[in-house]
């Protein structure tokens, strides 16, 4: 089971493959339908929000984990308030409180969780805006890939691999 530190570090690495796959895998047409090619605001959107997700699983128990996390979402909540965005807010409220409701390695660590928490990133959107569609998807799997990078390294993806404290 890795700490915070192993969690930010693998997060980093699976989270810079994943952006960097935006610009050159064959998904290449949809980064560019989606305007990510060249805009390095959405492409900083992609690696905060797979490093956000490398740490939510661990947000449900009191940790260096949690107190990175809020204070990550916070100031993120805060400029979707002052942008008008008062919905966008109330959703990211939403889901960041969710692991706090249970005990901590409970289903915050399930695969299930790794693909349905991050769902509101797709539907979310999509329900204002059909056009979004694009770069919900691959915001996505950017929050896809941060969870899995979180249970990879505490061993519940392939047994073997494990990262001790």
């Amino acid at each position: 089971m890795a700490n915070y530190k192993g969690h930010i570090a693998g997060g980093a690495v699976f989270t810079g493959v994943y952006t960097l796959a935006m610009f050159y895998a064959p998904v290449e047409r949809l980064a560019e339908y989606a305007h990510l090619l060249y805009d390095w605001q959405a492409m900083t959107a992609v690696f905060v929000i797979g490093m956000l997700f490398a740490l939510f699983p661990d947000v449900d128990t009191n940790s260096k984990g949690q107190d990175l996390f809020y204070w990550i979402i916070f100031p993120l909540d805060l400029l979707l308030i002052y942008a008008g965005q008062f919905q966008a807010a109330a959703y990211l409220g939403l889901i960041a409180i969710l692991p706090i409701l249970t005990h901590h390695r409970g289903w915050t660590h399930s695969k299930w969780a790794m693909f349905v928490i991050p769902l509101p990133i797709i539907f979310v959107p999509y329900l204002y805006n059909d056009n979004v569609l694009p770069i919900s998807l691959v915001y996505y799997g950017a929050a896809v890939t941060g969870y899995f990078s979180h249970l990879f390294l505490d061993g519940l993806i392939w047994k073997r691999f494990r990262i001790k404290n």
